[in-house]
């Protein structure tokens, strides 16, 4: 009689959590989709601003590649993006095993039953390694993800203008300014640039003058003289590193956020097929 129970239980709770998970099939998709939107918009973004920069500056643009027709940006675009594309194709296989475990548990066939669980054991450990994937980037626990990124703005960060990205920064990485002159080789003049950037160094220690910039008073702001240190408890001193960290971290960790909250429900359900598969009533089952 127990056995009975435990058997009617695992069908209707199977039938539960495959409704829950295929809403999750869809926040799957939705999350992971607007996250590659993000990405996309801001490699858009990026190029944009390239094209623009490089009407005046021929060369030695920060981020960019001005030789390439049409300029484009040599910060890497694609690579955190990966775990919300993963993301999305782990929501379509969601999708359509939970209809699939569904019709197992209604039409009590071993073979239906039998896919289901192959399959779920699938989409567990891929769901797992993206939401791992999703956050290291995150967290900035992937360097291949960050460093390549880091590395191009990480002495030039004051010859790059953050302001022309400020829908994807906080408005503390933009804070300094400062105006360079270059010569225009379309026009044949010298022009004034003005470059946005955080306020504090890359690694959050106090601005260093470059060649063609002079340290702006909003640097100079931000400094403590007395440990050469950036003063970060200063809602606008910010570093550039934190800006470039809370950026990926914006991106995935919805990911990762998603990814592990459903896989206790995955697991529960798996669990439930497992208890049907082996038959309840009597052991009989439908092949």
């Amino acid at each position: 009689m127990a056995g009975c129970c435990s058997y009617k239980l695992a069908r209707r709770g199977l039938l539960l959590m495959n409704m829950i998970l295929l809403l999750f099939a869809f926040i799957f998709m939705g999350v992971g989709g607007v996250s590659i939107g993000v990405g996309k918009d801001f490699a858009s973004s990026l190029n944009n601003y390239c094209r623009k920069v490089c009407d005046v500056v021929v060369e030695g643009v920060t981020g960019c590649n001005c030789d390439s027709d049409p300029p484009e940006t040599t910060l890497p675009t694609v690579a955190f993006a990966a775990p919300a594309a993963g993301l999305v194709s782990v929501g379509v296989f969601v999708f359509f095993t939970t209809i699939l475990g569904c019709v197992g548990a209604i039409r009590e066939k071993s073979a239906l039953l039998i896919a289901y669980i192959v399959l779920m054991v699938l989409i567990i450990i891929m769901q797992f390694g993206f939401g791992v994937a999703a956050g290291a980037v995150a967290s900035g626990s992937a360097p291949e993800v960050s460093g390549p990124f880091i590395g191009v703005l990480n002495d030039n960060y004051r010859y790059f203008d953050w302001k022309m990205l400020s829908s994807f920064w906080r408005p503390a990485c933009f804070f300094a300014s400062a105006n360079t002159t270059v010569y225009d080789y379309f026009l044949l003049r010298p022009e004034n640039v003005t470059f946005n950037f955080p306020a504090c160094d890359f690694d959050g220690n106090c601005a260093i003058a470059s060649p063609n910039i002079p340290l702006s008073a909003q640097e100079a702001y931000c400094c403590n003289p007395k440990s050469n240190k950036c003063d970060t408890s200063k809602e606008t001193c910010i570093s550039g590193n934190e800006c470039v960290l809370s950026f990926l971290g914006k991106i995935a960790a919805p990911v990762a956020s998603v990814a592990f909250l459903a896989l206790v429900i995955e697991i529960t359900a798996l669990a439930f097929a497992c208890i049907i598969r082996k038959g309840g009533d009597g052991g009989k089952f439908r092949a």
